[in-house]
């Protein structure tokens, strides 16, 4: 035979084997992710609901929900039966404004309206219902009037309303004063504030991404906070807390995060560290921070928003048995 033919027949057979071996490998590799992701969907004890519908006219997107909610941190209801949530719309027109939304069972949402137009760039909101004075009291970040240093910091205020289903007759109260705020972040900066009370004091985490997440409080609702100290260190921001077994948790994470962290704490001062990435979602590669949850019949619901693109979000829901959720907890910390 001819030396050259046989050559070139070696190369290729070497060539068509090298074919077959790097096919079936890349083979192997696939059907490896796909059973790993099988397992993970088998695995998890969440439901994954997807986007809620929202018809509301000239929406770039919408973020930040927060579900209103009375001092002690139990979830507003009004006497129809409906819970109410806060949250950041950003409208086709450039306005930025906190709406309102509702729902009775977490799976159907209607428009409620938006605070007034003198309030654009008021948002990332959260709502307190106080049943003392009947009074609505919608605590706000500021993006249209920040404070640039290396990051850019919001201003915190205060809007007061006498009607949930009413915004746009909010009456904004003007900007926060915190005593002995540090700097950068005096006298009001951060966003995110996130209130409950405990006993006679209201406490405030106030979120500030690379400055860290702070620690606020006051013994009456109002413009007028004293600084504590610093609540949770590193790169947070936008956090939910939920009670469980005498013991607050807090899922929070980070604009560009791929998932929301477990943090726990049985005084609202002091935080653990309980597992990175606890909530995730898998159809998203990333998951910026911001959130909402509530307990109802045993069932923990996650109401969080999930990106689109072009700086558009839109809101989904999962949710899991409280008792799945303890037992989840339970396998980290």
């Amino acid at each position: 035979m001819n030396p050259l033919k046989t050559k070139r027949a070696i190369i290729i057979v070497i060539v068509i084997s090298t074919i077959l071996v790097a096919t079936v490998a890349a083979f192997h590799l696939l059907s490896t992710k796909e059973d790993s992701r099988e397992e993970e969907t088998k695995e998890t004890k969440w439901v994954y609901c997807g986007a809620i519908t929202l018809q509301v006219p000239d929406i770039r997107g919408v973020k930040d929900p927060e579900f209103v909610r009375y001092p002690d941190h139990r979830v507003f209801r009004d006497s129809q039966g409906f819970y109410y949530i806060v949250a950041s719309f950003f409208k086709t027109d450039g306005a930025w404004l906190t709406g309102i939304i509702k729902t009775k069972d977490l799976r159907s949402y209607t428009f409620v309206g938006f605070t007034p137009t003198s309030m654009d760039g008021k948002i990332a909101p959260y709502c307190i219902y106080n049943p003392e004075d009947g009074k609505f009291y919608l605590y706000y970040s500021d993006w249209k009037n920040t404070v640039d240093i290396d990051i850019r910091l919001a201003r915190l205020g205060l809007a007061i309303g006498t009607d949930i289903n009413r915004p746009s007759e909010f009456i904004d109260q003007g900007y926060l004063t915190i005593n002995n705020m540090p700097e950068p972040l005096a006298p009001n900066l951060g966003w995110d504030p996130y209130i409950l009370k405990v006993g006679d004091t209201y406490y405030m985490l106030i979120s500030a991404a690379k400055y860290e997440m702070h620690l606020a409080t006051a013994k009456n609702l109002g413009t007028k906070w004293n600084y504590t100290k610093i609540a949770v260190t590193g790169t947070l921001e936008n956090p939910t807390l939920f009670y469980l077994n005498s013991k607050w948790y807090m899922m929070v994470g980070i604009y560009n995060g791929r998932g929301y962290d477990l943090y726990s704490s049985e005084d609202l001062k002091y935080w653990n560290i309980v597992k990175k990435n606890f909530f995730r979602d898998g159809n998203y590669s990333e998951l910026p921070s911001g959130s909402t949850s509530l307990i109802v019949d045993g069932v923990f619901y996650h109401l969080y928003q999930t990106p689109l693109g072009e700086d558009r979000y839109q809101l989904c829901l999962a949710y899991i048995k409280v008792e799945d959720l303890i037992a989840e907890i339970n396998k980290v910390e």
